[in-house]
C-alpha cells in the first residue's frame, strides 16, 4: 500500500455555511473545468508561489527567539544543576544559530505544498466577488470563484500517516501578534516534553556523543532530553511556517490546505507530478475533492467572474456540473445539498 492514501469524506450532515462563511479558490475557465472533471485541486510546491519570500518568514530571529523564550520560561524549576547548566549553554544566545540549523535541516528531507483560498474579511462584501482576486488569479481572461464549505473540506482532505500531514489553515500576516503566538506556542510544547522524558529518566546509550569530551552521564542526559524535546515539538513547525506571511498580502484574508510530506514518501507514493509555471517547472500533488459525493462534497457556491457574457458562462457551468453528476441549488436555500451558481455583480472589464 502506498504511504500516502488521501481518506474518503465522512458521512456527515453538511455543513451550513452561508456565502460569507465559504472558503473561495479563483481560478481561470481552464482551472474551474479541470478541477470539476478530475475531481482535484492542485496543491503547489510552496516555493513556487507569488510571494518569493513564502516559508523563509518563519526562520527569522524574532520567531526563532520567541520560541526559546517560551521555552526557557516553561522548563520545570527541579531538574538537577547539571542539566539546568546544559539547558542554559543550549538555549545562550550564542547556540541559537545551531538550533535553527537543526529545525532547517529538516526542510532537506520534506516538501510543503499549498492550495490558497480567500476568506471574508467582514466588510459586508461578498468574499466570493472581490475585485483584487479577480485581477490576480483569473489571469486577464473569464474568471471563477469556487465557494467551500471549511467543515467539509477539512474532513474532505483530513491526511495524517507517517508519511503526510494535511490540514486547512488560516495564514497569520506578520506583526499581527497571532504570528508569534505559533511560535512561542512550540517552545512551551518543548519544555513540556523535555520534563516528560526527565521524569520517565530513561538512560542514554553509552555511544551518545556530545561536543563536550568530558560530559557526564547526567550531562548526555540532558542533552539527548533536549534535543528530542525540540525534534518532536517542532513537528509542526513547517506547518506553522507556511501559515506566515508578508503583511502586504493580509487583504487577501488567505487560508490554505497546507499537504507537507517526507520527500521519500512523496517519491514512492508517485503523487508528486512538475508542471511549467510562471517560475519554471513547478512541483505539484493533485487533492482530491469528492465533488460527486451527495451530501458529503464541500463544494458549495461558484461564482461567475466579471466579463461580458456572465449568464451564458451561468448556464456552462450548470451543464458542465450536472454532467458530472452534481447538483444544482438556488442561492435563497442556504442549507443542502447542491452547488449554487451566481454572478459577479462588479461593474469591471479587463480589456
Amino acid at each position: 500500500m502506498p504511504d500516502l492514501q488521501f481518506m474518503r469524506p465522512f458521512k456527515s450532515v453538511p455543513g451550513s455555511a452561508s456565502a460569507d462563511d465559504l472558503l473561495y479558490h479563483y481560478t481561470s475557465e481552464s482551472g474551474l473545468r479541470g478541477i470539476i472533471e478530475s475531481d482535484r485541486i492542485w496543491a503547489t510546491d510552496i516555493r513556487f508561489l507569488n510571494d518569493y519570500t513564502e516559508f523563509q518568514r518563519a526562520f527569522e530571529d524574532k520567531y526563532l527567539n520567541s520560541l526559546i523564550e517560551a521555552l526557557r520560561a516553561a522548563l520545570r524549576k527541579d531538574i538537577d544543576s547539571t542539566a539546568a547548566r546544559v539547558m542554559d549553554g543550549m538555549l545562550a544566545v550564542r547556540n541559537r544559530a545551531s538550533i535553527l540549523d537543526l529545525i532547517k535541516d529538516s526542510t532537506k528531507r520534506n516538501d510543503t505544498v499549498v492550495c490558497s483560498f480567500t476568506s471574508s474579511l467582514h466588510d459586508g462584501f461578498d468574499p466570493g466577488d472581490r475585485l483584487s482576486q479577480w485581477r490576480g488569479y483569473s489571469h486577464s481572461c473569464q474568471g471563477f470563484s469556487m465557494g467551500f464549505d471549511r467543515e467539509l473540506l477539512e474532513k474532505q482532505i483530513a491526511l495524517d500517516n507517517p508519511g503526510a500531514k494535511a490540514s486547512v489553515v488560516q495564514c497569520l500576516y506578520e506583526g499581527t501578534g497571532p504570528d508569534v503566538l505559533l511560535f512561542e506556542d512550540m517552545g512551551r510544547n518543548a519544555a513540556l516534553e523535555f520534563d516528560k522524558l526527565w521524569l520517565k529518566g530513561e538512560a542514554v546509550s553509552d555511544s551518545y556523543q556530545t561536543v563536550n569530551p568530558t560530559a557526564t552521564a547526567e550531562y548526555k542526559k540532558a542533552n539527548d532530553y533536549f534535543l528530542k524535546a525540540l525534534s518532536k515539538a517542532t513537528a509542526q513547525f513547517f506547518i506553522r511556517a507556511a501559515r506566515i506571511k508578508h503583511a502586504g498580502f493580509r487583504e487577501e484574508c488567505e487560508w490554505r490546505i497546507v499537504l507537507q510530506a517526507s520527500n521519500e514518501a512523496l517519491t514512492r507514493s508517485g503523487l508528486i507530478r512538475v508542471r511549467q509555471g510562471p517560475f519554471g517547472e513547478t512541483p505539484y500533488i493533485e487533492i482530491p475533492l469528492g465533488l460527486r459525493e451527495h451530501g458529503t462534497s464541500p463544494l458549495r457556491r461558484i461564482v461567475v467572474g466579471p466579463g461580458k457574457e456572465k449568464e451564458t458562462f451561468q448556464q456552462s457551468v450548470e451543464r458542465l456540473l450536472k454532467t458530472h453528476g452534481m447538483n444544482l441549488r438556488r442561492g435563497d436555500i442556504p442549507d443542502g445539498d447542491g452547488v449554487e451558481v451566481a454572478i459577479s455583480t462588479i461593474p469591471y472589464r479587463s480589456g
